[in-house]
């Protein structure tokens, strides 16, 4: 069987006869062809994009930029991990409304009060302040036969110590006295035609400061322990408390007169006048110059002191006993005891159960060696009428530790050691 003749039309593939398909409307349009004079390709048929609009299309297919931009949202921080980063201001945050009381207005220049006020800055200088308005001064200016205003300042039953003519526009002063511890008063007004002064107003009386140290010596110390409460330490001189007396007041005076409390108090015993002045004199007057002196400073002093007085009847202790062998390099070292104090003269004082002789301003001091251990001394003062006792407890303890070839210094003749344990 013969295969039948092709017909002259060409059927073309199916696929070659789909359209274009179309871009999403929100893309941009299709480019619309450019006419040309000659084209083969038929009417109906698009032409395809160049390879740019395919770019352009393709939102894979982004050009970089080097230049910084702003992001239009900033990038959200925690604040519990970025505890110092300046959080961004948002414009739809709502500030506070200022409280009513900030919307009173500007305060006033005056309150036209006519009120005078005179202080003292320091020692030698006052200052005066007057609350009169620009008109209240301009109509006393106006009244005065002269035209005139003025600050007088006077020390009340005395003179005149200053006289300033003010205008309207003032309305404070300054004014140097160089008088301490003086009272003064001051006047606002003018003179009338008989020469007296019309006072429009008269200030307070001031005094000015002392310039030199308060004449009141008087120091109080009272012991407030720390472990009671106020409730208890109340609790505890209820019955002794007297009209208007406070507590801290209240505890000085008892402590002082020596009342019984549960706890442990300290007295502080006023040095009659002049014994100061002896003691210091007595430990060679260095002290007198010189402030914040500890006790070693103290011991040290009152040691050369007394080998000054026993020079004459012992050898230096720096300059006697045994050195030890000869050799190029020696030391040698030891430790003396001085107790001292003072107290009501004509007393009696035992240290360690010895009578102690007291000097007649009521001072005295004992001297003796200190060699190793421990010590125990204790210190008692019986008032001249017997009534009254004090004491003390002092305890030492002394530990040497040397290299070979350090010997002991020799020590003039003193007492032997009190109070040592065994």
């Amino acid at each position: 069987m013969k295969n039948p003749k092709p017909s002259g039309k060409k059927i073309l593939p199916k696929k070659t006869l789909r359209p274009i398909k179309k871009l999403p409307a929100p893309l941009t349009p299709a480019p619309t062809p450019t006419p040309t004079t000659a084209s083969p390709t038929p009417s109906k048929a698009r032409p395809k994009p160049t390879s740019a609009s395919a770019k352009k299309l393709n939102p894979t297919t982004r050009k970089t930029s080097t230049t910084p931009r702003l992001r239009a949202q900033p990038l959200p921080l925690d604040p519990a991990t970025h505890k110092f980063v300046l959080q961004p201001f948002s414009p739809s945050t709502k500030e506070s409304e200022p409280p009513s009381f900030e919307q009173l207005g500007e305060l006033p220049e005056s309150y036209g009060s006519r009120r005078l006020f005179l202080t003292a800055r320091d020692p030698r200088w006052l200052y005066a302040y007057w609350d009169f308005t620009w008109q209240q001064l301009r109509d006393a200016e106006q009244e005065s036969p002269s035209g005139q205003i003025f600050l007088q300042v006077f020390i009340p039953g005395r003179e005149r110590i200053h006289q300033i003519h003010i205008f309207p526009g003032s309305r404070e002063w300054y004014l140097p006295v160089h008088r301490p511890a003086t009272p003064f008063q001051a006047e606002l007004g003018y003179y009338r035609h008989d020469g007296s002064f019309n006072a429009l107003s008269v200030s307070d009386e001031v005094s000015t400061p002392r310039d030199d140290p308060s004449p009141n010596c008087e120091v109080q110390f009272v012991t407030i322990p720390f472990h009671y409460s106020f409730r208890q330490l109340f609790d505890l001189v209820a019955g002794q408390l007297r009209p208007g007396e406070s507590l801290a007041h209240a505890l000085f005076r008892l402590q002082n007169e020596g009342y019984p409390l549960p706890f442990a108090y300290a007295l502080r015993r006023v040095v009659p006048t002049g014994v100061a002045d002896r003691i210091l004199d007595y430990l060679g007057g260095e002290l007198v110059l010189r402030t914040r002196v500890g006790s070693l400073e103290i011991t040290e002093t009152l040691r050369r002191r007394l080998e000054e007085l026993s020079s004459s009847h012992t050898p230096s202790s720096l300059t006697s006993g045994a050195l030890g062998h000869d050799r190029t390099f020696a030391m040698h070292v030891n430790a003396e005891l001085i107790l001292y104090g003072g107290t009501t003269p004509g007393s009696q004082i035992t240290v360690d159960g010895r009578s102690i002789s007291l000097r007649p301003d009521g001072t005295f001091s004992y001297h003796f060696v200190f060699p190793d251990g421990q010590f125990h001394i204790p210190i008692q003062a019986t008032a001249p009428d017997g009534a009254e006792q004090r004491s003390a407890l002092l305890s030492f303890l002394r530990l040497s530790s040397t290299t070979p070839g350090v010997d002991p210094t020799g020590q003039p003749p003193l007492p032997k050691p009190l109070g040592q344990t065994p």
